[in-house]
């Protein structure tokens, strides 16, 4: 009994020498005052400021920097998720242009007795060219499909078929489109695209098989058709004063047209009868004064 009333007394003791040693360290309550910012409100402006100026080395007063990530952003949507959009209003547009160009030179050079500027044959060109964006946007898509390769042979193959039957196919939109606009019969039409077709197809064939090679060796399939629209811009500074100041079914008188008989020479000996009649009357008149 004595060894265990020891033994208890023994354990008590250790612990009240051990609770006796042991101190209660208390540590110093963290505090971050010091990291704390005042309250701010971002306005939607600062949103898409810091959105659009973000990464490194930039600030959000880089008015320049936010100009050409704009313009990026821009451009993707035109040439991705847009890109039939901006095929056709590029194909109105560039035509536009090129007939503004056409017009400034008929102003210049006293072939325009009206104003400097026709609004209502701009739109025309504008309705002509857009009409030609969906045909240029799905064949350009489709030759790339068939032919994804950048061989010579491929390229070749995408030149001729844009030149045997897109060329003659933009031809006759570009026509019959504007005709019809300005309200001619298809008689009209018919005489007019006859007499100058072969003009406008053979300065085709000198101008776009270069450009074309250009455009199917070296640009991406969604540059195709804005490439064609910038060359089509030039290319229409022609084709308008050729379709409103050349005139051959203006000019002369369109039975001859359809009879066979060639106008210029119709015209020709016109001139030298009434010549010949002048000068008979000068001669009869001196002989009888004599």
């Amino acid at each position: 009994m004595s060894t265990v009333m020891r033994t208890l007394c023994c354990r008590r003791s250790a612990a009240l020498i051990l609770q006796s040693s042991c101190r209660r360290i208390e540590f110093p309550r963290r505090t971050f005052t010091v990291l704390t910012k005042s309250p701010r409100i971002r306005f939607r402006s600062d949103v898409i400021r810091h959105r659009f100026t973000h990464g490194k080395g930039e600030t959000s007063n880089d008015v320049s920097f936010v100009m050409v990530r704009w313009t990026k952003l821009i451009w993707n949507k035109m040439f991705g998720k847009y890109l039939f959009v901006t095929n056709v209003l590029g194909s109105g547009l560039l035509m536009v242009v090129g007939d503004v160009i056409a017009q400034e030179y008929e102003y210049r050079h006293g072939l325009r007795q009206q104003d400097r500027y026709d609004g209502d044959r701009m739109f025309r060109m504008f309705v002509a060219g857009a009409l030609q964006g969906p045909l240029h946007h799905y064949v350009y898509n489709w030759m790339d499909r068939v032919m994804p390769h950048r061989t010579f042979r491929n390229i070749v193959n995408k030149i001729l078929i844009d030149q045997l039957f897109m060329s003659p196919a933009c031809i006759l939109i570009f026509f019959y489109t504007i005709c019809y606009m300005e309200r001619r019969t298809l008689e009209q039409t018919h005489h007019e695209l006859i007499s100058k077709f072969p003009y406008i197809y053979l300065m085709d064939w000198l101008l776009w098989p270069a450009a074309q090679y250009v455009n199917f060796r070296y640009l991406e399939t969604k540059y195709r058709v804005a490439f064609v629209n910038v060359c089509t811009a030039l290319y229409n500074v022609l084709m308008s004063y050729m379709k409103h100041d050349f005139g051959i079914d203006e000019m002369f008188d369109s039975s001859l047209i359809i009879s066979g008989t060639n106008p210029k020479e119709t015209q020709r000996s016109t001139l030298a009868v009434a010549e010949n009649e002048t000068n008979v009357g000068i001669a009869t008149k001196s002989k009888s004064e004599n």
